[in-house]
């Protein structure tokens, strides 16, 4: 397991107005990037390290890089990582935010990484849509857990378990921090491969994963589910839109909504 207070990351910050090089960073790096947040000033993009080059060697004007260490990290989301309101049912809570009151609508997040304390737009557009899709007692299949956010919203909704897969064995530890943070134990945590997964019959399944793992990874939730479970998908670009709608009326499920939050969709099928 890689020892995560070696690992290094770089955030690349473009003015709000810069509608050229956050276009080229959502089209582009849609795939690389592990979060954003917005100031009043400026977005910021979190990269892995390894994209540093790549990124500078594009020329982006207007545009900042910083490296970021493991140590620093923590420290720019205590400044940035605010309450967040996602909708009547779910308030992001950083843990060192003590709020006056407790209230069972907070999702309390210490962050590990930028992907999964709820400021990415496709974390936001599967939060939201928790609340019509999961029922008393239903049994959920999250997909790319990560911080495990997606878990908490739907155990807060009512899910009898959560089965939680994940790919990056650097989420293991901060999954289960924030299990803990939010008194959550109806769920299995697994790192794995989704692509290896056989088993989709859940009552709901959830997936915020880049849309080429989602290409691969419909086909096999077709074949191998023995029910009408509902499925939402995030983590696809704006411009995949009709590449993922084509693949989905191809496999025979039903589009049930699509919605869209910044460059980013969220897609539910049956």
């Amino acid at each position: 397991m890689t020892n995560i207070s070696k690992k290094k990351w770089i955030s690349v910050s473009a003015s709000i107005n810069n509608d050229k090089a956050i276009k080229f960073l959502y089209t582009n790096f849609s795939q690389q990037i592990l979060g954003t947040h917005e100031t009043d000033d400026n977005i910021v993009f979190y990269f892995n390290y390894n994209q540093k080059n790549i990124i500078k060697n594009k020329n982006l004007t207007d545009c900042s890089i910083k490296e970021l260490k493991y140590e620093n990290w923590h420290q720019g989301f205590i400044e940035y990582f605010k309450p967040l309101e996602i909708n009547d049912q779910f308030t992001i809570i950083p843990e060192w935010h003590k709020p006056k009151k407790y209230s069972e609508k907070y999702i309390i997040i210490k962050p590990g990484m930028a992907f999964g304390t709820g400021t990415h737009e496709t974390t936001q557009l599967i939060l939201n849509e928790l609340q019509y899709y999961i029922s008393s007692n239903d049994n959920v299949l999250d997909l790319g857990s990560g911080s495990g956010i997606l878990a908490i919203g739907a155990i807060k909704c009512g899910a009898k378990n959560v089965d939680c897969y994940e790919y990056d064995v650097d989420c293991e530890t901060n999954f289960y921090e924030n299990m803990k943070l939010n008194s959550i134990s109806n769920f299995s945590f697994s790192i794995k491969n989704v692509l290896s997964i056989t088993n989709f019959s859940y009552d709901c399944i959830v997936a915020n994963i880049n849309e080429t793992v989602l290409i691969d990874l419909l086909p096999i939730i077709k074949k191998n589910r023995n029910n009408n479970s509902t499925v939402i998908l995030s983590g696809i670009i704006k411009s995949y839109k009709n590449k993922m709608i084509s693949l989905i009326e191809s496999l025979n499920f039903n589009l049930v909504k699509c919605v869209k939050k910044g460059e980013w969709i969220c897609l539910v099928i049956n």
